[in-house]
């Protein structure tokens, strides 16, 4: 029990001590171009010493390559499905007016859209946030609350909830939320890999960059 509880504590820590370069990030380096990237990055260096610590690794997060490839693209196209339905018919009608602005309205060029489609949509985003999110934060979660229905349920709803603090505005937040729960849900039900909410959370974001270029 008292093990236990020292792990518990352990990992309560490494929440908190990647949640500070967030919180530090948006208090004082806001107006630096792509601050919450580079936290990003930072918060995965820090978190990939973490597992070193305790002789584990990404690999047994999810990222793996699926066993059952088949299974798996099943379970990606369900998840695409699942946000794109909910978008649709609940976001949608929500905010009629879209989604916020991307680069305050400003008009890029095509090298910015693909520097933002490959670096933002795909690596910060697809990568980054699921390896953060469902990888990191869910699992430790799900320790903490306990690797039953309960707790993992319990893991879930809560990562969704800090998914969409992390973002900006009331659609930028719900629409976080709504599609921060979809993954952790696909997650958990496709054996916790990785590489499928990676590539479902690809889908949306890859949408939108390419969407907001061509009708600026």
């Amino acid at each position: 029990m008292h093990i236990l509880r020292n792990k518990k504590v352990i990992l309560i820590g490494e929440i908190l001590s990647v949640a500070s370069i967030f919180i530090l990030s948006m208090l004082f380096f806001s107006e630096i171009k792509y601050s919450s990237q580079i936290a990003e990055i930072i918060c995965l260096i820090l978190i990939t010493y973490f597992l070193m610590k305790r002789n584990t690794s990404w690999k047994d997060l999810g990222l793996r390559i699926p066993k059952k490839w088949p299974l798996a693209f099943l379970y990606f196209v369900f998840c695409v499905i699942s946000i794109a339905l909910i978008f649709n018919f609940v976001i949608q009608p929500l905010f009629p007016h879209g989604a916020n602005e991307i680069n305050g309205g400003r008009a890029i060029t095509f090298n910015e859209m693909l520097f933002q489609l490959v670096f933002i949509g795909i690596g910060a985003a697809a990568i980054g946030e699921e390896m953060l999110m469902r990888g990191f934060l869910l699992n430790n979660l799900n320790e903490i609350f306990g690797k039953n229905l309960l707790g993992t349920a319990s893991a879930v709803l809560l990562q969704a909830a800090l998914f969409a603090i992390l973002h900006s505005g009331i659609q930028g937040m719900v629409s976080a939320g709504v599609i921060g729960l979809i993954l952790g849900i696909f997650y958990i039900i496709s054996g916790r890999n990785l590489i499928v909410v990676m590539a479902a959370h690809a889908v949306p974001d890859i949408l939108s960059i390419i969407s907001g270029y061509q009708n600026q």
